[in-house]
């Protein structure tokens, strides 16, 4: 994520109880004074952005004949719009998973079901969303499908260049905790400087589950703060990633919820720390509260420069998201929900959402200044919004800077696109 969009993040961490992990130990301090979670410096003009179609499923896989894409799901882009996603190779007699990476319009595949895994006698057979950092650096985590006792069956992998590196398996010991294994792992991120993220969960004498990151040096686990509740089959999975940061919440808790409540949080605070104040007779609700549901309990994790910063956000879904009328863009409208979130220029949020009048109006929205300014026409959304109506965003991830690139349904069965936009 580029410097604007830590400073949001980073924001609700001060503004919470954190606990700060230096290069060398954890150490636990008190909360600084809150400070701004965005800190955009202009809002950008609302003109229609350039939509294109990067990849559909059907489309032949490069340097694998006879084969298909399927189905697309987890993308995620770095700060050279390179990204990587899920899917699926396709043929008329089998369908393997599989981690795909597109540098512009030539793609890769990383691993499939079936490729040699980094254990010898060990192949893939499932993996987590994927992440990329800036320097091309890959990492997922994977089944593997071995008859070999004394060969790991989950693995975290981090690859550079074609040569996988497994950091975590579950014959590994999560450190301090002698004894015990690490039984299964959460979606990673890596950062910028190459270190992975993780949440993980282990099993022996005194079953747990926590946060960890693996580093050159070695694999630590990341104190978190007191209240996560964090039971020993409970893991920690992402629902926000992005270039030196994410938002975990509990497996099972509904991670479109959870979306929408960390929007709000911040969208909220943004509006409240306006300079000056909005006035209350240009502005208007731009979500609704929703009273009916309970708040998403959410751990937020922020890194830079060596150290290491978590902290707990608890969703209030009972707070409307304001927003400041812009007097030279499309005039603003009540959006039902959020589906879809990253960061844009700036460190503005950019968010896909219908307004609450026309479900099926689907675009882009900038964060900006305070101000909810569409940035996409109904003609740039039209062959998505009339091929998936019910959940017309799959995965939505960005640069930080110009460029978007998100999931949609076509309208041939449950085929996916991928669409690239750039911000004018």
């Amino acid at each position: 994520m580029g410097k604007g969009g830590r400073q949001g993040l980073k924001g609700l961490l001060l503004a919470c109880c954190v606990v700060s992990v230096g290069a060398a130990a954890a150490q636990q301090q008190p909360a600084p004074a809150p400070a701004p979670l965005t800190q955009p410096t202009s809002a950008p003009p609302a003109a229609p952005l350039n939509t294109r179609l990067l990849l559909a499923s059907g489309t032949g896989v490069p340097g694998h004949g006879g084969l298909a894409f399927g189905a697309f799901s987890s993308v995620a882009m770095n700060g050279n719009q390179d990204i990587v996603f899920l899917t699926s190779l396709r043929s008329p007699r089998v369908e393997m998973r599989a981690v795909v990476r597109s540098q512009g319009v030539s793609f890769s595949v990383v691993a499939f079901q079936g490729l040699l895994g980094p254990f010898p006698r060990a192949t893939y057979d499932s993996f987590s969303a994927p992440s990329m950092n800036d320097s091309g650096v890959i990492a997922f985590a994977a089944t593997l499908a071995t008859s070999q006792a004394d060969v790991p069956k989950v693995v975290m992998v981090r690859q550079e260049g074609s040569k996988p590196r497994a950091v975590a398996t579950n014959l590994d010991e999560p450190p301090g905790r002698p004894g015990a294994k690490l039984e299964e792992f959460s979606a990673p991120l890596v950062t910028s400087d190459g270190n992975v993220l993780f949440g993980a969960r282990w099993g022996g004498k005194a079953p747990g589950s926590g946060l960890f990151l693996w580093t050159p040096r070695g694999l630590q686990a990341l104190p978190t703060p007191a209240g996560l509740g964090l039971g020993p089959s409970e893991l920690l999975e992402p629902f926000f990633v992005g270039h030196d940061e994410a938002a975990f919440l509990h497996r099972g808790a509904s991670s479109e919820i959870a979306t929408e409540q960390f929007f709000r949080a911040i969208a909220i605070q943004s509006f409240q720390e306006l300079q000056p104040p909005a006035d209350a007779a240009r502005s208007g609700e731009l979500l609704a509260p929703k009273p009916d549901l309970k708040p998403v309990q959410m751990l937020l994790v922020y890194l830079e420069n060596g150290s290491i910063q978590t902290a707990l956000l608890a969703g209030d879904p009972t707070k409307p998201v304001m927003a400041k009328q812009s007097l030279s863009t499309t005039p603003l409208k009540a959006v039902a929900k959020i589906v879809g979130l990253t960061i844009g220029p700036r460190g503005n949020l950019i968010f896909a959402a219908a307004p609450v009048d026309n479900s099926t109006d689907l675009a882009l929205y900038c964060n900006c200044d305070g101000q909810a300014n569409r940035v996409t026409t109904p003609d740039d959304f039209l062959p998505i919004t009339s091929a998936g109506q019910a959940k017309p965003i799959v995965s939505l991830t960005g640069d930080t800077q110009q460029t978007i690139a998100f999931i949609a349904p076509t309208a041939n069965g449950d085929n996916t696109a991928i669409y690239v936009t750039t911000i004018n």
